[in-house]
């Protein structure tokens, strides 16, 4: 055999360089996931609180122009508003612990781990709780059809 057809020679430094920087690559798409995942949590949320302020605005209306519909049905949406608020001041004491991260001990490096969970499936969770708050107002409407008439 001639030296032209042989592979080069095994390298195990340039194997090792590689692979700790598939690594660290590997890593820093991790971490760039992550932030994603709460950052398009966080426009979602924006989305949330806009369609519950409509919802209100709905629930209102009904109540106003339907005298049969209760006024404690006005609590449904509101209760929403309030766990969307309370989602997003989670999502803001994540970001604070966050950017302290070098600072605080392992155990609320620990808690910032879980926090973490806990925010995203909260967040989860206000996606359903406000599709349910959204077919609560459809069910009131066809249960309690108010025809609007035109006085001519």
């Amino acid at each position: 055999m001639s030296d032209e057809n042989q592979n080069e020679p095994f390298d195990i430094d340039r194997i090792m360089r590689e692979a700790d920087e598939s690594m660290a690559r590997m890593a820093k798409m991790e971490e760039e996931g992550t932030a994603d995942i709460v950052k398009y949590f966080d426009r979602i949320h924006d989305k949330l609180f806009d369609l519950n302020n409509i919802l209100i605005a709905g629930y209102f209306a009904l109540v106003a122009i339907n005298q049969q519909v209760s006024k404690g049905i006005i609590f449904v949406p509101v209760a929403n508003l309030l766990f969307l608020i309370y989602v997003d001041y989670r999502m803001m004491e994540k970001s604070r612990l966050q950017s302290q991260i070098t600072k605080v001990s392992a155990a609320d490096r620990e808690r910032y781990g879980r926090m973490i969970n806990n925010t995203n499936l909260y967040s989860l969770l206000v996606i359903a709780t406000t599709l349910t708050v959204t077919l609560v107002l459809i069910y009131v409407l066809y249960q309690f059809k108010t025809p609007i008439q035109v006085k001519s």
